[in-house]
């Protein structure tokens, strides 16, 4: 029997950055066909520019499928609110959305500890998963884990600092969600961790200086994936 037939057929479903990207070029191949349109008096562009809010429903559903799914929610709600106002569906001023950051604030802690959620619990596997919350504070924090899994950190009104350099990782791939809202952190990882950075930033930003290692046919590598949401804050990423 053939090797290939001992390991089985291969996997050749797209994976979740594929898709991502995919939409992401799809998205931009359109606009840059409207505009030009435009140009030549094909189409008026202001009357399609009150479809702006679509664009944050595409971002939120591209979260979703890369398995983001506090960003892509929150993204869908808020361009689905704006695409109603846009037409006169619903009326209410932009400040009036405030008090919903409370509100996805709780939705997150109360879906990370519900029944049957991803266990980012660091009581069932000390020192191997990450469950940071910096709320109106934070520190520093170094984790030494033979076994690391990912997990989660988040920042409300504070700041976190994980240092991650002295941890091995359990398989070859690891996931962190961050949250960020009115705070920042900074992720400290192995030389030999790639960072694949797919967090949303509104009205903040990312900074990823880590060293991204070549990848080498004979040895697999460490990828750690860092998901989430930033609002009004940062996350800095490094060796």
């Amino acid at each position: 029997m053939d090797s290939n037939e001992l390991k089985g057929s291969p996997d050749t479903s797209p994976r979740p950055d594929t898709m991502s990207r995919l939409v992401a070029g799809v998205s931009l191949i359109a606009v840059g066909l409207l505009f030009t349109l435009s140009n030549f008096g094909v189409i008026e562009i202001r009357e399609l520019w009150k479809y702006w809010p679509l664009i944050l429903i595409a971002v939120g559903v591209t979260k979703l499928v890369a398995r983001s799914f506090f960003a892509g929610t929150v993204l869908i709600a808020l361009g689905a609110l704006l695409f109603l106002r846009t037409f006169g569906l619903i009326d209410f001023r932009l400040r009036h959305l405030l008090p919903l950051i409370l509100v996805f604030i709780g939705v997150r802690i109360v879906f990370a500890q519900r029944p049957g959620a991803r266990s980012w619990d660091a009581s069932h596997n000390p020192g191997d998963t990450l469950n940071e919350w910096a709320v109106f504070g934070g520190g520093e924090r170094r984790i030494s884990s033979p076994n690391f899994q990912g997990g989660q950190a988040n920042a409300v009104f504070g700041g976190f600092n994980l240092d991650l350099r002295d941890s091995k990782m359990a398989g070859d791939n690891a996931t962190i969600d961050v949250f960020c809202f009115c705070g920042g952190g900074e992720l400290r990882v192995p030389e030999d961790w790639n960072v694949i950075l797919k967090v949303v930033p509104i009205f903040g930003g990312t900074d990823d200086k880590s060293r991204h290692v070549p990848s080498e046919p004979a040895r697999a590598q460490k990828e750690l994936l860092v998901t989430g949401f930033i609002l009004f804050g940062g996350l800095g990423i490094k060796n």
